[in-house]
C-alpha cells in the first residue's frame, strides 16, 4: 500500500524547511518511533516502544495525550516509504473499538542539496466531509507541521 501525494491538492497541507543535515540524518530520526516526541509539533505524543521503520505495511503505536480525550493511542500504517527520502503513514485509534474513520495521513520527504529540504505535510483528501469541516480543510494542521520543522531543525543545530 503505497501512495503518491499531491502537493498541489489543497487538502494537502504542506510546510517546508531547509536543515543542516544529510536527508539520511534527517530520515533516521523520522523512522524511529522512539524519536517522534523529539519533533511532534502537537505535544500529544508521549513516547513508543516500536522498532525503526523500514518498509511500507509497517506499523508503529503511538501513546498520546491531549486536554480533550487524555490518554490515547495511535496505531500508524506506513503507507509511504523510501529511504532517506519519503515516509508517510495513516493514524487510526487503536485503544477502541473501531478506531476512528478519519483516514488522513502524515508525512515527510527529504531532498538531499547542500542543506537538506525537509517537507511535511498533512493530506486530508479522503477524510469524510464532516470531518474535514472539523478539521478546517486540514489547516488546523498546519501550526503542528511548523512546530514539527522547528523542534527537527532544532535536532540537528551544533
Amino acid at each position: 500500500m503505497n501512495y503518491a501525494v499531491d502537493f498541489s491538492d489543497p487538502l494537502v497541507i504542506v510546510e517546508s524547511r531547509r536543515v543542516n543535515a544529510s536527508a539520511h540524518d534527517v530520515f533516521e530520526v523520522l523512522r524511529d518511533p522512539k524519536r517522534h516526541q523529539e519533533f511532534d509539533g502537537s505535544s500529544m505524543v508521549r513516547d513508543s516502544d516500536a522498532p525503526v521503520i523500514e518498509a511500507v505495511g509497517d506499523a508503529f503505536v503511538m501513546r498520546m495525550h491531549n486536554e480533550k480525550m487524555g490518554d490515547y493511542e495511535m496505531r500508524n500504517e506506513v503507507v509511504a516509504f523510501e529511504i532517506d527520502q519519503a515516509l508517510a503513514w495513516a493514524p487510526k485509534r487503536h485503544d477502541v473499538e473501531g478506531g476512528d474513520d478519519w483516514d488522513h495521513r502524515w508525512g515527510w520527504y527529504c531532498s538531499d542539496e547542500p542543506s537538506t529540504l525537509i517537507t511535511a505535510y498533512f493530506d486530508c483528501t479522503r477524510v469524510p466531509d464532516d470531518i474535514r469541516r472539523y478539521l478546517n480543510s486540514g489547516e488546523w494542521a498546519r501550526p503542528i507541521l511548523r512546530s514539527s520543522l522547528d523542534r527537527l531543525e532544532a535536532i540537528f543545530k551544533p
